[in-house]
């Protein structure tokens, strides 16, 4: 059905273009397409370019006339900062964080992790103009990028379903049909580091450009398996072709095709940092070397640790200028497809529990939509938005799991999921100038979300007995909603800004697919976010600067969350009764002079749950520490910890980030420049109930880069280090799955990540 599906809008599409009028054969010189710049670039390269443009609402504004608090990170700083992936972004935009592993996002805290197939995460990640949707934890990798818009607080008006915190907003460089160009980047690093990436651009005609990147990345060696002496090693190939043509200077049409392939291997899932002296799980980790403690980066897993995921996707773009308008058909197909054939969840050398299994993603979207000019009274822009998913998959696990609580048996379980959604929706959001200097801006998105899930249950072969429940699941719900934004801005100069918004935005409901019984809720209610923001925008040294401060406030009803059920045994995904969002953040972005480059950011964010969000007490939790009992029907099921007043999971109160580039001529044909960063995060929990010890401590990384360009910028070399410091940083803490089986009552295990520790290595640029 998906497959009809995505055939038959792109023969539309491909009938719409074959409709043009005949003029459209004919050649006609083309607008030189924008060039943000490359990786080798120099830092004075827009040094007088003027004002930043970008297009948070979805159409080209200066950034200083946007009513959005947003980052934006240039291709030039994601190369400087060894950004390959978007969840390295979190070390470039200050509001931007992880909400747990697996590829979760967060701005100004709001997002979410779920283990549920019919579910997605709180932040939307759009790239060239495609909602990537329920395959946004497996995102393309960042390479041959223009500029990424860090949008925050709710964008559901324009993006829709899946933005009530915010949006990343990828914009990658389009074809240039005026210039024949190949531009080559190389990083060679410690840990075993190593990035190559190419880019090849290709005149067709004046009026036409392919464009094709690749790149090639292993990431740092992050945890050191003891039991067979291997490190744990994450690679990644992507490709990425691009299609400009302009038949006629009044249609444009974008053709874009992309393939990523994410492969991991070797190594340990995860490193205990906290075990009980004498557990049976201490004394299997000491057998086997492992030194536990705060910055311990080795297990010890006889069952392996591999998985690999594919990512692909097709788009097509038509751009037609009617009059004072432009028409704009996007249709587009993406799909993740993954397999994991072995992962060993119980900490330890000897069978106790593995798990594996494959995964498989299909997302059809179709865009129609109709913008105004700039500048008029009246600017507005309004469509229509169709989405539909499909999602296939299971998950075995299986072992003697509870052999040391005295049940010699192999238990497990295979649980068969299929989740649907379908999304429609109509949108719009208009620009009234009530006066040369005030504007009004209203819009609105009304839609219909339907979602679907099934779960089926067997014993997995050779077990006697399952882990958790064989009960199915069933769920179905269809949802109508309506979301808005109202604001006002007023010039003070032609140089600054200041506007106030009212945002209702929207996430919708899910099923909780991979969890059954009686106290577990089927359906999960949608996530409604309510946001005010007040903020001040200003330009310097003719646009080039752009500085912004916002302050904000967002209540999140029935925010969507996952956590333990003890009556259960088993994570539920449900609803948190409220959360609140309120702060200030900064924005710093542009290049005051030739030669300097600078982006910094702060956010101060008091991020809290609301009462009566019972979540599991945390282990060793006392009564004093808020462990209290949990009395239904008069009987007591387990123990709780009311999270209201917890902070945010993920969420630091402060984070600060900086980054910057300095370049200045040695001689005509030779410059030497330096780059350094730097991302600060205050206390970081990781666990919604009072936990003291899954937590990240205050911390500042520092980065930098210091090297040479020769022959008018065409080569370059330099050297550069992360986290130069070496100043260790684990991704994410949790309790130690399987250790209370094991007889430890309090293990904790934590996951390092590419910048837990330093990497100094040799950086190339070539350019032709």
């Amino acid at each position: 059905m998906m497959r009809k599906k995505v055939i038959a809008a792109f023969v539309c599409s491909t009938s719409a273009i074959g409709a043009l009028p005949a003029a459209a054969q004919q050649t006609v010189p083309a607008r030189t397409a924008a060039q943000p710049g490359n990786a080798a670039a120099p830092a004075e390269a827009q040094a007088e370019a003027g004002d930043i443009v970008v297009t948070a609402n979805k159409r080209e504004e200066l950034l200083k006339d946007v009513p959005i608090s947003l980052a934006v990170v240039s291709g030039d700083q994601l190369t400087r900062q060894n950004v390959n992936e978007v969840a390295e972004l979190t070390r470039s935009a200050p509001a931007l964080n992880t909400a747990g592993p697996f590829g979760a996002l967060s701005i100004r805290g709001i997002g979410s992790i779920s283990f549920s197939r019919s579910s997605e995460g709180s932040v939307g990640v759009v790239v060239d103009n495609v909602a990537l949707a329920g395959t946004s934890t497996n995102p393309p990798l960042l390479f041959d990028v223009a500029r990424v818009e860090v949008l925050e607080g709710p964008q559901g008006t324009l993006f829709g379903r899946n933005s009530s915190a915010g949006v990343l907003n990828i914009v990658t460089n389009a074809p240039d049909p005026s210039r024949t160009e190949v531009i080559a980047h190389a990083d060679v690093g410690s840990r075993n580091t190593y990035v190559g990436r190419g880019v090849v651009n290709l005149p067709i005609a004046d009026n036409a450009a392919l464009r094709v990147a690749g790149s090639y990345a292993q990431a740092p060696e992050t945890q050191f398996n003891r039991f067979d002496g291997s490190w744990q090693r994450q690679r990644n190939y992507a490709t990425r072709a691009r299609f400009l043509w302009e038949p006629t200077s009044d249609i444009t049409i974008n053709l874009i095709g992309d393939y990523s392939d994410y492969d991991k291997g070797g190594g340990a899932p995860w490193s205990v940092f906290v075990a009980t002296p004498g557990s049976r799980l201490s004394q299997r980790l000491a057998a086997c070397g492992i030194v536990v403690g705060a910055e311990n980066q080795q297990g010890c897993v006889d069952g392996g640790n591999r998985g690999w995921t594919e990512s692909y996707g097709f788009s097509n773009q038509v751009d037609m200028r009617i009059g004072d308008h432009t028409l704009t058909l996007i249709s587009a197909y993406r799909a993740v497809e993954g397999e994991v054939p072995a992962y060993d969840v119980d900490s330890v050398p000897i069978y106790r529990l593995n798990q594996t299994g494959p995964s498989d993603t299909h997302n059809f979207s179709q865009e129609v939509r109709l913008t105004s000019r700039s500048g008029g009274t009246l600017e507005y822009v309004g469509g229509l938005y169709y989405f539909d998913s499909e999602f296939d998959g299971s998950v075995q696990q299986l072992g003697p799991v509870a052999t040391d609580a005295g049940i010699p048996f192999t238990l497990g379980q295979r649980l068969m999921t299929h989740a649907q959604t379908t999304s429609v929706a109509a949108f719009g959001q208009a620009t009234l100038r009530l006066a040369p200097a005030v504007r009004l801006i209203l819009g609105a998105r009304y839609g219909n979300e339907t979602v679907s899930a099934r779960t089926d249950a067997a014993l997995a072969p050779g077990a006697v007995a399952p882990v958790g429940s064989l009960a199915p699941v069933r769920g179905r719900v269809s949802d109508d909603y309506f979301s808005y934004r109202g604001g006002v801005q007023f010039d003070v100069s032609r140089d600054v800004m200041i506007y106030g918004t009212y945002t209702r935005g929207y996430k919708g409901p899910s099923v909780n697919d991979q969890a059954a019984g009686p106290t577990i809720p089927v359906l999960v209610r949608p996530e409604i976010p309510k946001s005010g923001e007040v903020g001040i925008k200003a330009s310097a040294f003719g646009g080039r600067m752009t500085a912004s401060l916002a302050g904000f406030y967002t209540k999140v009803d029935d925010f969507q969350a996952q956590f333990f059920d003890p009556v259960a045994a088993a994570f539920v995904f449900g609803n948190a009764p409220s959360l609140t969002t309120k702060g200030v953040s900064f924005n710093l972005f542009g290049r005051p002079t030739r030669g300097l480059s600078l982006n910094l950011g702060a956010v101060y964010n008091d991020a809290r749950y609301g009462d009566g969000y019972l979540v599991a007490c945390a282990q060793q939790q006392t009564a004093a520490q808020g462990c209290i009992p949990q009395v239904v029907n008069g009987a007591t099921i387990g123990r709780v910890d009311d999270a209201g007043g917890n902070r945010l999971v993920g969420t630091p109160e402060w984070k600060v980030t900086a980054s910057g580039e300095y370049a200045a001529d040695l001689s005509s044909r030779t410059q030497a420049y330096l780059q350094a960063d730097m991302v600060y995060t205050s206390r970081i929990n990781w666990d919604a109930a009072f936990n003291p010890i899954a937590q990240n401590a205050p911390a500042a990384l520092f980065g930098g880069r210091l090297g040479l360009r020769f022959a008018d910028q065409r080569f370059g070399i330099a050297v550069f280090g992360r986290n130069l410091f070496d100043v260790y940083r684990p991704t994410v803490r949790f309790a130690t799955p399987t250790a209370a089986l094991q007889l430890d009552p309090r293990s904790y295990a934590q996951i390092s990540g590419t910048d837990s520790r330093r990497v100094i290595g040799l950086s190339l640029d070539a350019k032709f």
